[in-house]
This record gives C-alpha cells, sequence and structure tokens, in this order.
C-alpha cells in the first residue's frame, strides 16, 4: 500500500546483461505480472527463446493501483537501454498498468500469450520439464513460476503454502478532482491497531491523478479470500462493497476520513486484499524455478512485493551469467531468493504485530462496527 519501509536501492545487483550460455535455451514464464515480465525481459536479454503464458484474456495496462516505490534504474536495466524509455517512469505513486506497459513493451507481442492457462507441470526433477499448456504439452529447458499467490507451478517445487496474516488491506483507488484526501487516521480497539492513510498517484495514460489509499482492517480467516493465480487477476465485475465498510470508516476515524470512503465508494473503486505471507524453501526444483508471489509473499506495508519480484529477475539474470551451467545457476538463485525471501518475511511478520497481534482476538469488521456504535451510545448517554 505505502511506502512506509521502503527497501533500499538494488539497482547495482545485475551488471550489464549480455548473452551468456543460455542463448537459445527454451525458456517458458508462467503468469505475465510484474515478476513474469521482468524475468521475461532479462532471460531475453541474454539469448534465451522465451515465452510468457498468462490466464487473463488481455493485458494489464488499465488494471492496478499504484506502486509506493519504484527503483527506476533497476527498472530501467530490467527492460535493456536498447529498448529505449517510451513513456515517463516516476519513483513514487506510479500506476500498475504503466510499469506494466513498460515491461510488456520491451518484449516482442508474439512471446506473451493471453488466454492461455498452464494447468499442470511434468517431470518436474529432470533436465527437460513439461507444461500443459492450453490443452497441450509443450517441452522446455527452463520453466520460470511467476503466477501468483495461488500457483499452479509451486506444487512442483516445494508443498508449502501461503498462511493467512490475520488482516486486510481495503484498497480505494478515486479520482482525486474535486475529493479532498488522502486519508489519514489510525486507532486501537482491544489491542489491534487499525489505520487509514494513502497518497496520490497518476492513473492510466490520460485519465489524471488519482488518490491511491487504504486501510489495514484485521478480519478472520474465515470471511476472507484464498490467494490468487495472480494478483493482478480478479472477475470482470467487482464485489459489492459490503454495507458496513463506510459506516465502520467514520466509526474508527471520524467524520473527514469517513467521507472520504464514502466518495471513494461512490465515484472510485474499492477492493479488499487480504494479506497473505510465504517464504518458500527450496524455490528451484530442477529446471523450474519459482519468483515473486509464488516464492515469497508479504505485507503491503513492506512496500517491497512488486520490487522484490523485479529483484528476483534481476538475481537470476546475473546468477545465469556468472555460473558456467543452468543448474549451478538456479542453485545461486535459490540461495540468494530464498534468504531474501526470509528477510521479507519477518519484515511481514513485524507488521501483523500492530494489525494482528498475538493473542487478540480478531473480531469480524461487522461486529466490531455494532460494538463502536453501542460505545458511542452509551458514551452519549453517560454525557
Amino acid at each position: 500500500m505505502a511506502d512506509v519501509d521502503r527497501p533500499s536501492t538494488a539497482s547495482d545487483v545485475h551488471p550489464n546483461m549480455k548473452k551468456s550460455s543460455i542463448a537459445r535455451t527454451r525458456a517458458a514464464v508462467v503468469g505475465a505480472s510484474l515478476g513474469g515480465l521482468s524475468a521475461a525481459n532479462v532471460l531475453r536479454q541474454l539469448g534465451a527463446q522465451v515465452e510468457v503464458f498468462e490466464v487473463y484474456p488481455h493485458g494489464f495496462h488499465d488494471r492496478g493501483g499504484a506502486l509506493g516505490y519504484v527503483d527506476v534504474p533497476l527498472l530501467r536495466r530490467i527492460r535493456g537501454t536498447a529498448a529505449g524509455l517510451h513513456r515517463p517512469i516516476r519513483g513514487h505513486g506510479h500506476f500498475y498498468g504503466d510499469l506494466w506497459a513498460y515491461l510488456y513493451e520491451g518484449l516482442p507481442q508474439t512471446s506473451v500469450h493471453f488466454d492461455t492457462d498452464v494447468t499442470e507441470v511434468f517431470a518436474a526433477g529432470g533436465e527437460t520439464p513439461w507444461l500443459r499448456v492450453g490443452g497441450a504439452n509443450r517441452e522446455f529447458d527452463l520453466v520460470i513460476g511467476a503466477d501468483g499467490g495461488k500457483s499452479t507451478v509451486r506444487r512442483s517445487v516445494t508443498d508449502q503454502q501461503p498462511s493467512y496474516a490475520g488482516y486486510t488491506v481495503w484498497r480505494g483507488l478515486v479520482p482525486r478532482q474535486g475529493i479532498a484526501g488522502p486519508p489519514s487516521g489510525r486507532r486501537t480497539v482491544g489491542g489491534v491497531t487499525y489505520e487509514t492513510l494513502g497518497f496520490p498517484c497518476a492513473g492510466p495514460q490520460g485519465s489524471g491523478t488519482l488518490w491511491n489509499c487504504g486501510i489495514y482492517m484485521a478480519t478472520p480467516e474465515t470471511e476472507v479470500a484464498r490467494p490468487m493465480r495472480n494478483r493482478q487477476v480478479a472477475a470482470e465485475r467487482p464485489r459489492q462493497v459490503p454495507g458496513w465498510f463506510v459506516p465502520l470508516a467514520f466509526a474508527l476515524f471520524g467524520p473527514r476520513n469517513g467521507g472520504f470512503w464514502d466518495a471513494c465508494v461512490k465515484f472510485g473503486k474499492v477492493s479488499s486484499h487480504p494479506v497473505w505471507e510465504l517464504a518458500a524453501d527450496p524455490i528451484v526444483r530442477g529446471r523450474i524455478a519459482l519468483l515473486g508471489d509464488a516464492a515469497h509473499m508479504a505485507s503491503p506495508r513492506t512496500g517491497a512485493g512488486a520490487y522484490t519480484a523485479m529483484v528476483d529477475a534481476v538475481v537470476l539474470g546475473a546468477a545465469l551469467e556468472q555460473a558456467t551451467t543452468l543448474n549451478e545457476a538456479l542453485q545461486r538463485y535459490n540461495d540468494d531468493t530464498v534468504v531474501r525471501g526470509q528477510q521479507l518475511f519477518q519484515r511481514s511478520r513485524a507488521a501483523a504485530k500492530a494489525f494482528a497481534p498475538a493473542g487478540c482476538r480478531t473480531p469480524s469488521p461487522p461486529q466490531l462496527l455494532q460494538d463502536l456504535t453501542r460505545q458511542t451510545r452509551l458514551d452519549f448517554f453517560a454525557d
């Protein structure tokens, strides 16, 4: 959500890319979010024959919210200087769709296959894994699983699955014009902290600026959705915002913040994003490697989700340049990425101490609203 714990720069992780020993290697990238496109750009610059498979029917040019922090030099290095810079890339508050398009434009359009589902992986521990792609079997020398929290590829590498952190981030996007913001508020109830905050960001090309905001809210696991295969993929018709949402924003954060969220529901988009955590070990098996949310998931409070996925791609490229064999490169990538994933997981756990502290009951938001309303009435009559 917001860039609270801004990650240190990693622009010097990857040297100038050049053709490597994986030239002409048949590489499949499963998932076309930021991490998958970053991996595809890096592999292509190293000479691999790359295909990207994405289950969503079209690109993400106009999807997503804002990234609180973007390491612009790192991003340009992933894309490659020869490709040029066709759109401005900011270091703060950049719209996801523009960032996605920047990486997509660095690849041949024929190399990214939308509306193409990878349903199974065969010969996972061998030298040439097979993928079941759109109903047909395809053989590759290297498979990168960048297919999100509910990864299909992950189960070919590890049995580990994401665990729920105990809280949800309600994200809001609304045009800035005529709407005062961003919201800013924090309240602790029963030992559990609730917070609303945000920042301005650019919208889709030509649409002006938006407020990109959120509420961190404790929520029982029984009331949240499981991770998606790709965080940017959701139902075409957005879920209806529950009736308790705006009244709870008023009750927790007061009339100014409540009014903002009321306007956001009426004139923008509000959606829930349960926080799931994962630090897989291992993230490589044979010629299959996990990247991004498929390998590690963390709270948006870390400000490092998309950033870490892009660093994964850079580290993979550096390992492929420096190692003499593909297996050696993948082992180097595994060792580095597992350590970084554990560090990110610990930062995510630290954030959960406020929003879902151990030993505290996780209240249902509708019940919390009833409790706060009852307490307000008692305070009124006491006065």
